[in-house]
């Protein structure tokens, strides 16, 4: 069984690095074939039979998505049976929703959906629509969300939205979880912190931007989802209440009672939070727990964990892609080394402190590598906030909550249980407040991460066979940290995938330029979905310009930027819809060691920019009309660069040859949706980058571009290439790392 656990863990480690899933019979011919060389060793044995179980619920699980998608996509002349699964999230322009398909090969797979000017929608609503689907693509930008791997996790199959005024409501179901959920929004709704009581009581986390930037600087994001923790916490609180019937009720295998009635408890409740995943993978580990000790197994840590991770990934193989289920399973099987290697052995008060003291410290810093390998940086304050608000919420808040929750949901009202949970969740509370105002998010993206993996591996090894290895933690935090700063960081463009808005990142370690052609009543704030995590991936600290095409009252979208990173007001440049209304005359002619050509024409309202790195050139045209684009190249006798970012998204009515010819570029890039409306980048300009012979590369099809600069070479780089895993991403035949030298 050892053998099998870890060869279903190494598959699906190695699974992430493979060009194509293997197709579902070759993986048993294979298996068989190198059972052949193996058939005396039964470590081997078992450990190719996990490896090869793996591999073939990966490839069957990944067939049937395959098979849901192409079903539902051929769909699109008729109508959809669907139904609502969980609240629809409502925005100025369109409703976002998640539906589950009822009926056809789809069935029970899941379509994310837009719908503008939708009717009042509601979980358990039927119904039969009329969509317009594509294959789900997401943005591909440093520290974004990848789209792609949550829709296998979630068993989404296409994106779409609905055709207006082809709907039917067939019927409304409510559901037990509904009317509890009713119940509760209506008793939390007087208080301040609602968010937090709606997340922790029956999952649903609807939080406004800032609490999402305070649970991520803080270290706590972990505390605010119904996860392995509350699950636990529940789990050990029923145990603990069973221990006192002891002696007063005299039933047979009482031990076992408890346990099965703890596992009940923690069940309901994972059910109260949708069955999450983080619920889900924690109910799998409990039921595990509960059929070992009720038939009084003794099973070691190592062993569990190996036995709940290799069960977690053959029922579903796709959990292997998710970044938080390996966070969240190694952050488990740290706690089992330290437990065991700093076992709990006085029990007074003094021991208890500083034993408890001790695993916080030895685990923050452990989980700090974590976050270095996964994240590419950590918060500072993890620590603290860890070591003042798990105990509290564990022994005091979520008690309260709980009880409160128990009340509400069987009709008793609880008013006074929900007014001392409210008080007791306020300090974490204004501490994500706190929390959201520093800019405390440390990003290590100079040092190597097989570097820090190498090193992270080296140290388990110490600490499982010396206990005193644990001090290397702190020393080797801080080479991290400081081991970004020892070579000065060359010039970078990043063309970020945004969709049709072309958003320019012009970087040199933590200082930046920001250029962002967003569409004029773009209502979405791009700081906090999109440049946010970019901004802190990336390890930028201060933006010293940013330019965007917005109109003036929506400046105040760009608060993250302005609240987060160090940008002078007067450096904040705005172009409005209406000519003349902006200009880029704010701009320097040199920053730092680059120039800046200002060659905007009087018409139009880009913001015409050639930035001169070194040799290099790069012109960024931004919004054109072809009067601007005419008058740009009858009054510029000289616009040649090496790199040109297309006009207009790349459409034909500008990106000329004349411009083209012109320019005389030797790379093309271009910023466009995936499978957009307006067929950007257009034919025509492809036929002509085509006869000019210069290669064209499309953040649809490579996701965010990086230009790294150097004396005598560009380098450039797909974001979309170095995501694992390998086999969900198709780049086109060019996408291999590029290198144009002079």
């Amino acid at each position: 069984m050892l053998g099998f656990c870890i060869g279903v863990i190494t598959a699906s480690l190695l699974s992430l690095f493979l060009p194509i899933v293997p197709p579902f019979f070759s993986i048993f011919f294979g298996i068989l074939l190198l059972l052949v060389f193996v058939w005396r060793r039964p470590l081997l044995i078992t450990f190719m039979l996990g490896a090869g179980c793996f591999l073939a619920s990966l490839s069957w699980q990944y067939q049937q998505h395959q098979m849901a998608r192409d079903a539902v996509l051929s769909t699109t002349d008729d109508a959809v049976l669907v139904i609502i699964d969980t609240p629809p999230k409502v925005y100025p322009d369109y409703t976002q929703l998640s539906a589950t398909v009822l009926s056809g090969p789809a069935s029970g797979f899941k379509l994310s959906l837009r719908w503008q000017q939708p009717p009042t929608l509601s979980v358990g609503q039927q119904w039969r629509l009329r969509l317009q689907l594509k294959p789900v693509q997401g943005y591909a930008n440093p520290g974004g969300f990848n789209t792609e791997t949550y829709a296998l996790v979630e068993s989404v199959v296409a994106s779409g939205h609905v055709v207006a005024g082809r709907h039917i409501l067939l019927k409304q179901q409510y559901s037990l979880r509904q009317r509890i959920v009713a119940r509760v929004e209506q008793a939390i709704a007087p208080y301040r912190t609602a968010p937090l009581l709606r997340a922790l009581a029956v999952g649903e986390r609807d939080f406004p931007p800032w609490l999402w930037q305070g649970a991520q600087q803080a270290g706590l994001g972990h505390l605010l989802a119904i996860s392995g923790l509350h699950i636990g916490l529940v789990f050990g609180w029923m145990l603990w209440l069973g221990s006192w019937s002891k002696g007063l009720l005299a039933v047979t295998r009482q031990q076992q009672l408890a346990l099965i009635l703890a596992l009940a408890v923690a069940l309901l409740y994972a059910w109260l939070a949708s069955f999450a995943i983080p619920t889900l993978r924690a109910s799998i580990g409990l039921a595990i727990l509960v059929m070992c000790r009720s038939q009084l197994l003794k099973v070691s840590l190592s062993r569990f964990w190996l036995l709940l991770v290799a069960l977690l990934l053959l029922i579903w193989p796709f959990w292997g892609l998710s970044v938080s289920f390996w966070l969240s399973v190694l952050a488990v099987a740290i706690i089992f080394l330290v437990m065991w290697r700093y076992p709990l052995t006085h029990y007074h008060w003094r021991c208890r402190l500083r034993w408890f003291l001790t695993f916080h410290l030895i685990l923050t810093l452990a989980m700090t590598l974590l976050g270095v390998i996964l994240f590419g940086g950590f918060s500072p304050l993890m620590l603290l906030s860890n070591l003042l608000f798990v105990p509290w919420c564990s022994l005091v808040a979520i008690p309260l909550l709980l009880l409160s929750l128990v009340l509400t949901a069987v009709g008793i009202n609880a008013s006074g249980l929900w007014l001392l949970a409210d008080s007791a969740l306020l300090p974490l509370l204004w501490w994500l407040e706190y929390s959201a105002q520093l800019p405390v998010w440390w990003s290590v993206t100079e040092v190597s991460g097989t570097a820090v993996a190498l090193s992270a591996i080296i140290l388990l090894i110490s600490l499982i066979f010396a206990r005193k290895a644990a001090v290397l933690l702190l020393p080797l935090s801080l080479l991290l940290l400081t081991g970004s700063t020892l070579q000065s960081p060359p010039w970078q463009l990043h063309l970020l995938d945004s969709g049709q808005r072309q958003s320019v990142l012009l970087q040199k370690g933590r200082q930046a330029l920001l250029y962002d052609m967003a569409p004029a009543l773009a209502t979405q704030d791009i700081a906090a979905s999109q440049l946010a995590p970019v901004l802190r991936q990336l390890g930028v600290q201060q933006l010293d310009y940013v330019l965007f095409r917005q109109l003036r009252t929506e400046r105040s979208r760009f608060w993250a930027l302005q609240h987060n990173y160090q940008v002078d007001q007067h450096n904040l440049t705005g172009l409005s819809q209406q000519p003349g209304a902006g200009s880029c005359a704010e701009l320097p002619a040199t920053y730092q060691d680059i120039r800046l050509e200002i060659l905007s024409a009087e018409a139009g309202d880009s913001c015409i920019v050639r930035i001169t790195i070194g040799a290099w050139r790069i012109l960024i045209p931004g919004k054109l009309d072809q009067i601007t684009e005419q008058a740009l190249v009858d009054n510029n006798e000289n616009l040649a660069a090496d790199i040109i970012i297309l006009a207009n998204n790349g459409s034909g009515a500008v990106n000329s040859l004349a411009m083209l010819q012109q320019v005389r570029p030797a790379v093309a890039l271009n910023a466009a949706a995936f499978m957009n409306g307006y067929q950007h980048p257009a034919a025509a300009v492809q036929q002509r980058l085509a006869l000019l012979q210069v290669p064209l590369l499309n953040t649809a099809e490579y996701g965010a571009i990086t230009v790294e600069f150097s004396d005598q070479k560009l380098r450039l780089t797909s974001w979309r290439q170095q995501r694992l895993p390998f086999w969900l991403e198709k780049p086109a035949a060019i996408a291999e790392t590029l290198a144009t030298t002079r």
